[in-house]
């Protein structure tokens, strides 16, 4: 087996100084107001009086640094995190963390 062969079957991860588009998901109302302290990601609750509220987060990142912050604005507003989602990077296919 050549490395040639290998490399297609290995996904490709992003890279940490690159940009990627991100999917976070936290448990707990996230009032749309808070998009341009998390680095004007678009916000989304669903979920309400007879169900658990969960915040849908999407945007684009401009490298793990950037979601470092974010991921610590979340934990700093006591919101759990559920899941977080490299959906697409310049550098790799989509991928999850």
């Amino acid at each position: 087996m050549n490395n040639h062969s290998e490399d297609n079957r290995t996904p490709k991860l992003p890279v940490m100084e690159s940009p990627a588009r991100y999917r976070i998901r936290v448990r707990g109302h996230l009032d749309s107001s808070w998009s341009d302290r998390l680095a004007g990601m678009s916000i989304t609750t669903t979920g309400g009086k007879n169900t658990e509220q969960t915040t849908l987060l999407e945007g684009q990142l401009m490298d793990q640094a950037a979601l470092t912050g974010v991921i610590n604005t979340l934990n700093d507003l006591g919101l759990p995190l559920l899941a977080v989602e490299c959906i697409d990077s310049h550098k790799g296919r989509v991928t999850k963390k």
